[in-house]
């Protein structure tokens, strides 16, 4: 399962090409709608109750295995996402997406961090503070970073909108593509299945 937060003002709307994507790489996508403007603790701590119930309820128990569980975010849900993330041991993975830290919130989540992270972003501008994900990356204990070379801030948002674009720079699909790509193919190795005991080496199916 993929928990996939949207960034400051926006909507689950502005993350359902990641949701249709994820759904159709074998994913369960979970893409809600935060329920605070700019309070990130309250984000984070939505997302975490948002996983538990997912992962334990019992009408998902036969879809989702809670040791394979991603958070993702966007901007600011990069940084509602990482709370979580940094309080949820049982979590594989965190994604940020071009995320903006605010205070060094980030920063100290990230040094609590136990899961792998990886951490893709744009070109610093003023829409993603001037990039102070690094201080986000420099603090990561597991952390890689890719950063995709000529990328605007909403290139990381599927789909943005023309107002976001007029702010931030016009989007191309080339450089989403970018963003999907590694994402994508973290998700698959840190979420994939393990093996069966028939086909784990040295394994025997018989008596």
């Amino acid at each position: 399962m993929v928990v996939i937060a949207h960034g400051f003002s926006r909507s689950r709307h502005n993350m359902s090409g990641w949701g249709q994507h994820l759904a159709s790489a074998g994913f369960v996508a979970v893409v809600p709608d935060l329920p605070a403007l700019s309070d990130h603790a309250r984000n984070g701590r939505f997302l975490s109750d948002l996983r538990a119930h997912f992962a334990t309820g019992s009408s998902w128990k036969m879809r989702i295995d809670p040791a394979r569980v991603a958070l993702m975010g966007f901007s600011a849900g990069g940084l509602s996402s990482l709370l979580s993330a940094a309080e949820s041991p049982g979590v594989a993975l965190w994604i940020g997406l071009d995320p903006v830290d605010r205070g060094d919130m980030g920063v100290k989540a990230a040094t609590l961090l136990k899961a792998r992270a990886v951490v893709i972003t744009a070109e610093p501008s003023p829409c993603n503070a001037r990039g102070n994900a690094k201080g986000i990356v420099t603090a990561l204990p597991r952390g890689e970073h890719f950063r995709v070379a000529g990328a605007v801030h909403v290139d990381a948002e599927w789909p943005t909108s023309w107002l976001a674009e007029l702010v931030c720079g016009r989007s191309s699909e080339d450089k989403r593509q970018a963003f999907v790509a590694r994402a994508t193919h973290a998700l698959q190795e840190a979420l994939a299945a393990p093996p069966s005991n028939a086909e784990r080496p040295g394994a025997r199916s018989g008596p």
